[in-house]
């Protein structure tokens, strides 16, 4: 991706001439002025040698009911981190055999990592064959299959291989993108690569989705998701998760949230759902061997919460008992185990919780045993891939006790091992997996309507990626008749992949009894919005007055691709009739994008109590977008509206949940300074009135900054630590880099500069605004990079001082911060585009 340069190597010129000649500082995992002692006496951790395949399995503890069986295993495969399996039953594995070769991760570089394939010759249940498909690679870290080659994710690079003489080895190697994530930060660049029910492929840790479409591949900007692995559900819901969250969801589908690039703290998309003390782990073996384990480990020397969680899974077949379909499990390879956790929704918002108490569903009391990604298999059962290694905490992050506890037990050596296990019920025969890759058009539909997620995701990707336009009239059939749900939403999406949708199928599917039928139905036909908007909008609120949440959600996000202002009054009617419902507001507001103004002034004209209940919520919302907008004219008339006598009382109360809503919280639910366009008078004159809501508007203005706002600088600073206090005065220093462009107080230069204070990028996420200084940033004005010529500690402390001054009150910003995100965007050497930012911001 291209980004215009004018003036840009001008603007960098004269910023580069003022930077001094700082000194790049060495990584580390360990905190300045902390203390790393070893584990208490009375805390011995067991010998943890190297076990071959049947004696680790040995070492697992499965829940009542389940046994583990080994699938494959060393010698047969090494250091594997991913797999697949394709229609014709082989194992695709992906191993990234050069991860931290030892404790300094010396060597990590060398390109050693393949992909194999896997075949069980004799059917005994075992891989026996093994084929190197293809090897010379960097830290691959995942694969999908494609068509008839495989997508393979070894950052920077994303690669469609082909294997074109049909000997197993890949000899044809094309290149679809050189910005997926890079190889020096391991433990936070793009993974996954999963294909959604939608037909596009997605990836954790990255903000890009892929499609294959007859021949050639298509890119779109999407959310960022997780860390280390994604799912979905029966219904295409993404799950992902981050090292100490067990476990995100997208309610709304994420990419229509980003339309609207001013709607602020977006929900819908990255919802959380447990707090991370939430989620308690139980490891079966004593796991001192853990990144600060000084500080965290309870009293027996076991691991109390997450702290690596990955790969997770979303149980989808009948070969479990009944109980389990729809769960999540999620891989803790710090902990030795895998957790299995209940998905739950209440009230419309979903929450997870452990399925049992004090022990987990696959533990081992092996330190090696290390499960990093979990997968259904086309038998039923669930697959867990284990990379089997003493070391699995990336060097960027090692501390000095992890080292040492590395060192004293030998967990360095060996490597080349690993082993994928298959987790099934005791006394009960796995599915038989059938051969899909000889499946003819017809038994391809028919496996649409398989009881196992394997089966059926499979058959979609075959009938969409060859195309099999005679299966049109089955697969009408199938999207209004078949017994599954589920079925009928593959049907749905496959025939949106052959691009054989007709009206007669959607208008079936808008009257189906379930509701995710329904929203499939509504996403599907959006294409209709450019043919007869009148009757797609029409049709599409018939059934959202039923007032089912799934609906109501996406035909207010699918009402946002219709042209110009066509569904304003199906928004609004929506908002009247269901905007207190969960996410609804959200997914209302990202329809309206730049027309938040008058959608505003519409949904003001709600009187009646029962309507306004829903209204207020949507236009709480609403206004906050049109506050982040930045537009001077339109933020004051909003806001006057608090000091006129003719606005109503639940108006008034809502542009207070709009300035509260604008005001972004940290993670722990602080509020944090928002930054408005133009000083709010009306505001601060409501809140010295005698109105009985007063108070609540004092309060909010306490957070709230604009240009020339006056700030208590001593309170603030008085608020630093002395490690953030110096770094802050090294920054008035460091500073001087900018001032040329952005000037001492940080009002910017108009026509070269933005202004710094009151800035959106400046108080926002670390994420956006440490991005922005190392690579630049392109839009009416250029920023140029400076992460070549400014160390970590020199862009923490001008970041920090800039955070901190001229009315900006966001959080200091560590150095280790810098370091971390530097090692993502390594590769990187064009400049950000809003676009990009937005959803880190």
């Amino acid at each position: 991706m291209r980004f215009p340069r004018a003036g840009f190597r001008a603007i960098a010129g004269a910023c580069l001439a003022l930077i001094p000649a700082w000194h790049a500082q060495a990584q580390s995992g360990d905190r300045p002025g902390e203390k790393q002692t070893p584990p208490p006496a009375h805390i011995k951790a067991p010998p943890a040698p190297a076990l071959n395949p049947e004696a680790a399995l040995k070492t697992l503890r499965v829940a009542p009911g389940f046994r583990a069986e080994i699938v494959a295993s060393d010698p047969l495969l090494f250091d594997p981190v991913a797999m697949t399996i394709g229609p014709d039953g082989r194992m695709w594995v992906v191993e990234m055999r050069a991860f931290m070769p030892n404790v300094d991760g010396a060597g990590e570089d060398a390109p050693i990592g393949t992909i194999a394939t896997l075949e069980d010759t004799n059917n005994d249940g075992r891989m026996d064959k093994r084929t190197e498909f293809a090897g010379g690679l960097m830290l691959p870290r995942a694969l999908a299959l494609v068509a008839d080659g495989v997508l393979v994710a070894e950052p920077p690079n994303l690669w469609f291989m082909r294997d074109t003489d049909n000997d197993g080895k890949a000899d044809d190697k094309q290149l679809v993108a050189n910005d997926y994530g890079n190889p020096s930060n391991p433990e936070h660049s793009a993974n996954g690569l999963l294909r959604g029910f939608d037909n596009w492929i997605y990836s954790a840790n990255h903000t890009t989705r892929f499609r294959y479409e007859r021949g050639q591949w298509k890119r779109e900007p999407t959310a960022f998701r997780g860390q280390w692995g994604i799912a979905q559900d029966d219904f295409g819901q993404l799950y992902f998760n981050n090292n100490s969250v067990a476990l995100y969801t997208d309610v709304l589908p994420a990419e229509y949230l980003l339309r609207n690039r001013n709607l602020p703290n977006p929900r819908g998309s990255n919802v959380q759902l447990a707090r991370a003390s939430e989620i308690s782990v139980w490891p079966a073996r004593v796991t001192t061997g853990v990144n600060r384990g000084y500080k965290i480990l309870r009293e027996d020397g076991t691991l109390p919460v997450l702290t690596a969680a990955s790969g997770p899974a979303i149980y989808r077949d009948t070969l479990f008992p009944e109980s389990f379909r729809g769960d999540a499990f999620i891989c803790e390879p710090a902990g030795n185990l895998v957790k299995r956790l209940v998905i739950e929704e209440r009230d419309g918002i979903p929450r997870v919780r452990n399925a049992y108490e004090r022990t987990e569903f696959l533990a081992s009391t092996d330190e090696r045993f290390r499960p990093v990604n979990l997968y259904n298999g086309p038998d039923g059962s669930l697959y867990v891939v284990d990379m089997y290694r003493g070391v699995i905490q990336h060097r960027i992050f090692l501390t000095t006790y992890l080292r040492n506890q590395i060192k004293e037990r030998g967990l360095e050596a060996p490597l080349g091992m690993g082993r994928v296990y298959r987790i099934v019920p005791e006394n009960v025969a796995r599915h038989p997996a059938p051969n899909l890759a000889k499946a003819t058009p017809s038994q391809l539909v028919d496996a649409l309507n398989h009881e196992g997620a394997w089966v059926r995701e499979t058959a979609q990707r075959l009938l969409v990626e060859r195309q099999e336009a005679s299966t049109t009239s089955a697969l009408r059939r199938l999207a209004t008749n078949a017994s599954r749900p589920v079925t009928r939403v593959h049907a749905l999406w496959t025939l949106d992949g052959i691009d054989a949708i007709d009206w007669p199928t959607v208008t079936a599917a808008l009257r189906d009894a379930e509701p995710r039928v329904v929203s499939t139905a509504v996403r599907v036909s959006e294409k209709f919005l450019t043919t007869d908007p009148d009757r797609t909008i029409k049709a599409w609120l018939e059934r959202a007055r039923w007032n089912e949440p799934a609906v109501v959600r996406q035909v207010a996000l699918s009402l946002g691709e219709a042209i110009g202002n066509q569904a304003d009054g199906a928004l609004l009617e929506l908002a009247r009739q269901a905007g207190a419902q969960p996410y609804v507001a959200d997914a209302i507001v990202s329809s309206v994008s730049s027309r938040e103004s008058p959608f505003v002034t519409s949904l003001m004209a709600t009187d009646d109590e029962a309507t306004t209940a829903n209204a207020s919520p949507v236009l709480a919302v609403a206004v906050a977008t049109v506050l982040q907008t930045g537009d001077v004219e339109e933020s004051q008339a909003l806001l006057d509206r608090l000091t006129q006598a003719k606005t109503s009382a639940w108006v008034r109360t809502a542009l207070l949940d709009g300035i509260d809503r604008l005001i972004p919280r940290a993670d722990d639910g602080s509020k944090r300074m928002a930054y408005l366009a133009v000083e709010p008078k009306a505001l601060l004159t409501y809140a010295s009135s005698g109105a009985t809501d007063a108070p609540r508007a004092a309060q909010l203005a306490k957070f709230l900054r604009w240009r020339g706002s006056a700030v208590d600088m001593a309170a603030s600073l008085a608020k630093l630590t002395p490690e953030q206090r110096a770094l802050y005065d090294k920054g008035r220093t460091a500073f001087a880099v900018c001032a040329a462009c952005h000037q001492d107080e940080g009002q910017g230069m108009k026509g070269l500069a933005p202004a710094l204070a009151g800035s959106q990028w400046v108080n926002g996420s670390p994420q956006a605004v440490v991005r922005i200084v190392l690579n630049g940033k392109v839009d009416q004005l250029a920023m140029p990079g400076l992460g070549s010529a400014l160390d970590d500690e020199t862009i923490a402390s001008i970041l920090t001082y800039v955070r901190r001054s001229w009315g900006n009150e966001a959080s200091p910003i560590d150095p280790r911060t810098v370091e971390s995100i530097r090692g993502v965007v390594a590769h990187r050497d064009e400049p950000w585009s809003d676009e990009e930012l937005q959803p880190l911001r």
